[in-house]
């Protein structure tokens, strides 16, 4: 009965209401000239924009995308439809992120490291791999070229790794889909955000509009207003007066400092982002009820204690809210979070196995019956299992053997593990995480930590491909195109596209700006100032296999990880056998991982305000149905706004430069 209770606590928060009862290709023209359009003309501003102030058009750049495209196709006398904009969502989002990330950290960053201040103070330059980047007296250098053949060693190597990830992403991704959302009905509440989105667009170009518009409208004003205040009154006072004039302080107010003489080593501070009311709104109502009881308990009281006892050792008076959670979580909850998300990964098997094994037995132990309950909705685009299976397996095994030709004195059977069991395992336990909380889970340092506890020494393995990724937001993006009625065929022709267009387009933009000028130069400032300190840790990590280094051995504790464990799964029980909601178990992992009550605290205010207010106002469905539209519509209102600041922000830029 426990078990059954937790089903329907699942299956209850679910938008399966909502979709669609066809699917429908998404991947066309339309796709390929959106994905043109972000190629070539939002990646190369995102590009600079990163350079100068270290952040990236992101996800406004998508919504204004697709606002756009709307608008033409009215002109046009056409219709985008809901899995068209979606895939055109899909498509802007991973160009934009491939091509202003890949040539950008694979190339210009790196250009940079190899002959920076920090590679001469640590003597680490000429120990570079050349597959890495060319050796610093290269001509490569001198010329500023991406196209010069001592690039080409990276180049093939950084092609072969980014298609063997996109394998790994889709095909594990795709399976955890199939079970996190087919198999175990997990409601991934953050999945209708985008999905209610794109159908609120879709549905704003018919004549008689429909309720999602009036909520997106409603979304979208409120981020507008908020956005203003919040981005656009710095950003243009920066550009236009030099002096940044903040009305609300950004990104929080540390009260650290304040509270420390009463509470030791508990880091607070008040969000001021208006994003987490639209959080606490979507959110499952006990999720948010138990990260608050985290919040409140393992920051407010725990951390006191913990002190008091002498774990957490390396807080001290004065730190700021950033140093202090850095020194808690390296004293203790670290090691007690590594032991949750195992606790998690039981669970979550646990769960699995026995939705399956009662399929089996109402079906009077029919195995063909429980094969039916894995088999996926007739249209929706799927993959059979045992080849996504093949795919991860091809790709990690293929991972495995070039990183093993590239640095073959590395312990290849640490290779084996970080493909065939913590990828997989982490992966799982995050895409549950996602799947419940809609926030994944990873533990920290894990890749540091086992190259230097390895006993290699070199500096090789720190550039090459490991076969260690997260695919835990995969699942959530299957969802999103079941929501939308999209195919998830369309998502694999979609990456097929992004892929060579991000890639065609990161070499173009990335050489034009390197030829114009040195990089990092006075006139990129954010790269200027933070590029050298980066340097600077990244070797620090790097020299670590070069001498002796006892520092994760200090840090990390079987004991406190036993304690994660041994909390995890006795909450699951004590939580079923009560037939309480389980979601308070995952509310509390990550009210942990957020180690902040005043930001819970504000979540906690509009869940209620949701929940005993607009559910009884509206009705409890109707207003589950508005919150994700309304939410959708708030970034969109913010990513509006963020656009129109960088332009002002290119603008001012380009004219300060001007002769007259």
């Amino acid at each position: 009965m426990a078990r059954r209770s937790q089903e329907d606590e699942f299956q209850a928060l679910r938008f399966d209401e909502d979709v669609p009862k066809e699917y429908r290709d998404g991947f066309g023209w339309k796709a390929i000239i959106g994905g043109l359009f972000v190629g070539l003309f939002i990646v190369p501003a995102s590009m600079f924009l990163s350079l100068v102030v270290g952040q990236t058009l992101g996800q406004a750049a998508v919504w204004v995308t697709i606002i756009l495209f709307i608008e033409i196709s009215k002109r046009v006398r056409t219709k985008l439809e809901v899995h068209e904009i979606y895939i055109l969502f899909v498509v802007a989002g991973g160009i934009l992120g491939l091509g202003q990330g890949l040539f950008g950290n694979a190339f210009i960053h790196m250009q940079y490291m190899v002959r920076s201040p920090a590679a001469k103070l640590f003597e680490i330059a000429d120990r570079i791999p050349h597959w890495v980047a060319p050796a610093p007296d290269s001509e490569a250098y001198a010329l500023r070229s991406l196209l010069h053949r001592d690039w080409w060693p990276r180049l093939v190597l950084m092609g072969v790794t980014l298609i063997w990830g996109r394998l790994n992403f889709y095909s594990l991704g795709y399976v955890f889909f199939r079970l996190t959302s087919d198999v175990e009905r997990l409601p991934f509440p953050l999945a209708p955000i985008a999905a209610q989105g794109v159908t609120a667009l879709a549905e704003s170009t018919t004549p008689e509009g429909s309720w999602r518009w009036t909520i997106f409208t409603t979304g979208s004003t409120i981020g507008i207003v908020f956005g203003t205040i919040y981005v656009m009154v710095p950003t243009v006072t920066s550009a236009v007066f030099g002096t940044r004039a903040e009305i609300i302080p950004i990104p929080f107010i540390d009260l650290t400092a304040h509270t420390q003489r009463w509470l030791p080593a508990v880091p607070l501070n008040i969000s001021t982002n208006l994003g987490l009311i639209f959080t606490g709104f979507v959110l499952p109502f006990w999720m948010i009820v138990g990260s608050a009881i985290a919040g409140i308990l393992g920051t407010l009281v725990v951390n006191p204690i913990l002190y008091h006892v002498g774990i957490l050792e390396k807080w001290q008076p004065g730190m700021n809210v950033i140093e202090t959670r850095v020194a808690n979580q390296l004293d203790f909850w670290l090691s007690f979070g590594i032991g949750s998300a195992l606790g998690v990964a039981f669970v979550g098997i646990f769960t699995a196995i026995v939705r399956l094994r009662q399929a089996a037995m109402q079906a009077g132990r029919d195995t063909q019956q429980a094969r039916k309950m894995l088999a996926p909705p007739e249209g929706r685009g799927d993959l059979p299992i045992p080849l996504a299976v093949l795919l991860y397996f091809v790709s990690t095994a293929g991972t495995i053997i070039i990183c093993h030709i590239l640095v073959p004195n590395f312990p290849i059977w640490i290779l084996i593990g970080f493909g065939f069991v913590y990828t997989p395992v982490m992966s799982y336990v995050s895409a549950r995480m996602v799947g419940l909380t809609g926030h994944g889970l990873g533990i920290p340092h894990v890749r540091e930590a086992a190259f230097v506890l390895s006993g290699y020494r070199g500096v090789a393995i720190w550039f090459a491909p490991i076969p260690l990724g997260q695919v835990g937001l995969g699942p959530q993006g299957f969802r999103q195109a079941e929501l939308t009625g999209t195919k998830i065929s369309s998502l694999f022709k979609a990456s097929l596209f992004e892929i060579p267009l991000a890639v065609a387009c990161s070499l173009i933009f990335w050489s034009i700006i390197w030829k114009m000028g040195d990089i990092p130069a006075p006139a990129y400032p954010y790269a200027l100032r933070f590029w050298p300190m980066q340097a600077v840790l990244s070797f620090f990590w790097i020299t670590a296999t070069t001498a002796e280094n006892t520092f994760f051995l200090r840090t990390i504790s079987f004991t406190y990880m036993s304690w994660g464990l041994a909390f995890c799964l006795i909450s699951f029980t004590i939580l079923s056998a009560l037939r309480l909601p389980t979601l308070l178990l995952f509310g509390f992992i990550r009210g942990g991982m957020m180690a902040n009550p005043f930001d819970i605290g504000v979540e906690l205010i509009a869940a209620c305000f949701g929940r005993f207010y607009f559910a009884k106002k509206y009705g409890q469905k109707t207003w589950r149905r508005y919150t994700p539209v309304l939410a959708a519509g708030y970034a969109c209102g913010v990513g509006l706004i963020a656009m129109v600041s960088v332009a002002v922000l290119l603008l001012s830029k380009a004219v300060s430069h001007l002769p007259f």
